[in-house]
């Protein structure tokens, strides 16, 4: 008997097995049959006297192992016919293939194979080739060519003499994974039939949902930008999620898990680029540490697929309470006639729309479910987890996180939170809309306006200020200094500035910190929209800063006072002025401590980066309260709650236009 002898030695071979891989290499068995334009493949199991598996057999009808290419085809690692080229023998199909190593993973499924091949050689001669190989020589195998008869195609077997654990391949754990992997080119090709111990793959029966994105990644100043394709499937059952990528739409010779991308969906994304070649494929597995173009597509594809479950999970919600309506098994009726009733339904259709599953489908049990859960939101949150564990059956870790949550704060406090966020991210727009439109931000004046928002909204500069005086001059500073330090505040002398003028802040925000008995201090120096900072209004607030520092009724050691100058921009000198390591927080001013004196700091602000820093300390309840207002939403909430601080043809438009 010839043997067919691998330029490699024999623990490069087991390498390349990946012997403890038994499902992968399956998968690349089908794969070859797929390559070989098989339109059948069967993958049988045989089982011992204690039911595990002794012999997995792989069978197809495709052109088999020609005689022609028995060398090229099989006794090379590495050189496969494949790489030259990107279709099938007869150009039926696009192939998975490349490297010549799929067909050494089948000694991870035993310690003896064999390949039983018919085929035609270029004569049209019909010839059945028999390739024997085992683990103990795995780089040898002997073969054996013969009169062919019969039908084309290839069997291939495993014996699991070793007693090799297999449990993966047992239907109910690999039919959903092989049901995935190849669902794109079963759905694809009409002709090609997959079956895994007598059951067919079908995925088209098994599809829940299908979406198809385009997702765009890439540095449009470096290397530019790419498109790459995103198709989601969702299944209907199983718990498969998984991540696929190819350079193709049928092809997917990457392959990593999804649970820690979406774990309550059931899914495959497929992303499809055409500039993933063999060296970005394997740099796949290095996730958003991979160099240029493919760490961006890793990226990109993860957000991609949380934005799609996100949009799903709302649409879920969404119909399934205009379900209940249209049923009138929804417990509310009519509109909600204040923010608090509509921040309650708003847990309400979230907290619902989760255990939408396990609400009864009769409309009277459906009824009386739904109206417990509203008044147990409502008036006894202590009994949700007890109606969540007995009726909707949530996981035990969310089970225990909503039980904790409870037990440390109610329900009101939580539905006030969630109504806090909303409101807080409505007036961030509405004000960017007052600073920064072209039309409106003309009308918004400094103190009139501007200033007077701002008293009612002080989060915005910080949680942890409490006291606050607005537009008092310097020696109403040192009042609240003094009461702060807990000293008499009767008989001031008059505090100025080096000119002798008065001075007169915007905005005195103070607190005493709980922590080395600190007293912090925050003044704000506002500018009206479309004023560029510059030298007056910086010596401005520098002034106000030399006062705190030089006069004796503000000395000691145990205040700190921070000035900010906020305008809507600044200009060149001012950026000249910004301290290096601290130009970021545009510090301009940060003197050196003197002893028993307090520590003063001088910043410019523009408007854009207070915002910005505001949304991403909200970023977080944001996106997990699914929350997206408008720029309309937010100029309307201004209106709404400080209508009579705004100019009249802001906050009346439609009279204005009537004029």
């Amino acid at each position: 008997m010839a043997e067919l002898v691998l330029q490699a030695g024999d623990d490069h071979v087991q390498r390349l097995a990946h012997e403890n891989d038994p499902v992968r290499a399956i998968v690349e068995l089908i794969w070859n049959s797929v390559d070989a334009e098989a339109t059948h493949v069967e993958v049988e199991l045989e089982r011992g006297d204690l039911d595990a598996i002794t012999k997995v057999t792989v069978t197809d009808d495709g052109h088999g192992i020609s005689r022609d290419e028995l060398e090229s085809t099989f006794g090379r690692i590495g050189d496969s016919w494949k790489r030259g080229t990107s279709k099938t023998k007869n150009g039926k199909r696009g192939l998975h293939g490349e490297k010549g190593e799929g067909r050494l993973r089948v000694f991870a499924l035993g310690s003896r194979v064999q390949w039983v091949s018919h085929s035609e050689d270029i004569a049209a001669q019909k010839h059945r080739i028999e390739i024997n190989g085992t683990t103990a020589r795995r780089h040898v195998f002997p073969y054996q060519v013969g009169e062919g008869s019969g039908r084309m195609g290839t069997v291939v077997t495993a014996w699991n003499e070793t007693q090799k654990s297999l449990l993966a391949l047992e239907p109910e754990h690999l039919l959903p994974a092989l049901r995935s992997h190849f669902a794109p080119v079963l759905l694809n090709d009409d002709d090609l039939t997959i079956t895994y111990v007598g059951e067919a793959l079908d995925p088209a029966d098994e599809i829940a949902h299908e979406a198809v994105y385009t997702l765009q990644f890439g540095d449009a100043d470096v290397g530019g930008l790419h498109d790459a394709t995103l198709r989601i499937i969702e299944w209907k059952s199983g718990k498969h999620r998984a991540i696929y990528y190819g350079k193709d739409a049928e092809h997917f010779v990457s392959e990593e898990s999804g649970k820690d991308v979406e774990s309550q969906f059931q899914f495959s994304a497929y992303i499809t680029w055409s500039g993933l070649d063999a060296e970005g494929t394997s740099a796949i597995g290095l996730g958003n540490l991979a160099h240029g173009p493919i760490g961006e597509l890793w990226t990109a594809a993860r957000d991609g697929i949380r934005s799609h479950f996100t949009s799903r999970r709302r649409e879920r919600r969404r119909d399934q309470v205009v379900k209940w309506k249209e049923d009138k098994v929804y417990p509310y009726e009519g509109e909600p006639a204040t923010e608090a009733e509509e921040a309650e339904r708003l847990v309400f259709d979230v907290v619902s729309g989760t255990l939408s599953q396990q609400v009864p489908g009769k409309k009277n049990d459906a009824r009386l479910m739904l109206t417990f859960l509203r008044d147990a939101l409502r008036y006894d949150p202590d009994q949700l987890a007890t109606i969540i564990q007995e009726v909707a059956a949530l996981s035990p870790a969310d089970r225990d996180t909503l039980t904790r949550l409870l037990s440390e704060t109610t329900l009101p406090a939580i539905i006030k939170a969630a109504n806090l966020v909303t409101s807080r991210n409505k007036f961030l727009l509405g004000l960017e809309h007052l600073l920064f439109d072209p039309t409106d931000s003309d009308e918004v004046g400094e103190r009139d306006h501007l200033h007077k928002l701002l008293e009612r909204e002080l989060w915005i500069f910080g949680e942890s200020y409490h006291l606050m005086n607005s537009e008092r001059g310097l020696t109403e500073l040192l009042r609240t200094h003094l009461r702060l330090e807990g000293l008499p505040t009767r008989n001031l002398t008059p505090v100025r500035r080096w000119d002798e003028r008065s001075g007169r802040v915007d905005l005195h925000l103070g607190m005493k910190s709980q922590e080395f008995d600190l007293n912090r201090h925050l003044v704000v120096e506002l500018k009206a929209p479309g004023i560029t900072l510059g030298r007056k209004e910086l010596d401005q607030v520098e002034d106000y800063a030399n006062v705190v520092l030089e006069n004796s009724a503000f000395a000691t050691d145990k205040a700190e006072w921070d000035f900010i100058l906020i305008g809507t921009d600044y200009n060149e000198l001012v950026e000249n002025r910004l301290r290096g390591e601290a130009q970021g927080l545009g510090q301009v001013l940060a003197p050196e401590r003197k002893p028993g004196r307090p520590r003063v700091r001088v910043y410019v602000r523009r408007w854009r980066d207070v915002l910005d820093e505001n949304r991403r300390r909200l970023n977080f309840m944001t996106n997990n309260l699914e929350l997206d207002p408008s720029i309309s939403e937010g100029l309307g909430y201004i209106r709404e709650q400080y209508g009579d601080l705004l100019p009249e043809v802001i906050a009346n438009p439609t009279k204005g236009n009537e004029e």
